[in-house]
């Protein structure tokens, strides 16, 4: 990290040579709720996708195997996430990213009006689960 710090401080100071000090923000636990659930996200999809590739290429069916796998994972999702996240998890993963159809939205009800919203990436899926986030 400190040699990250000086390779910047460098860098700023070949632009403009004034003094500067460099502080590292630390993630907060929202921040790093959302990075490691985006990167779950895509590993998830990596992994349909290569079960999917090794079954359409090579015959090899590997859903048996992955079963326990997945399972543990949905588990963990359900510990972490509420009914109605874990459901729009679900249908991003097992629904709606396989359809090639699919043009990326979704309409959620918002009180008795509908509302399109993006729904094609790991950072789009947080961003509309977040709504869905019970309040204490």
């Amino acid at each position: 990290m400190k040699e990250t710090k000086e390779k910047l401080r460098k860098s700023l100071q070949s632009v403009h040579n004034i003094s500067y000090r460099i502080s590292i923000k630390p993630l907060t636990r929202l921040d790093l709720n959302k990075k490691v659930f985006i990167e779950v996200i895509r590993s998830l999809r990596q992994i349909e996708e290569r079960r999917d590739f090794m079954q359409s290429e090579i015959g090899l069916d590997m859903t048996t195997y992955e079963d326990k796998f997945f399972d543990v994972i949905e588990n963990l999702l359900v510990l972490s996430f509420n009914e109605e996240q874990v459901k729009l998890i679900r249908l991003y993963l097992f629904q709606l990213l396989p359809d090639p159809d699919w043009n990326g939205t979704i309409t959620l009800m918002k009180g008795k009006k509908e509302e399109v919203v993006m729904f094609k990436s790991p950072t789009d899926i947080w961003k509309v689960i977040s709504k869905f986030e019970e309040k204490n």
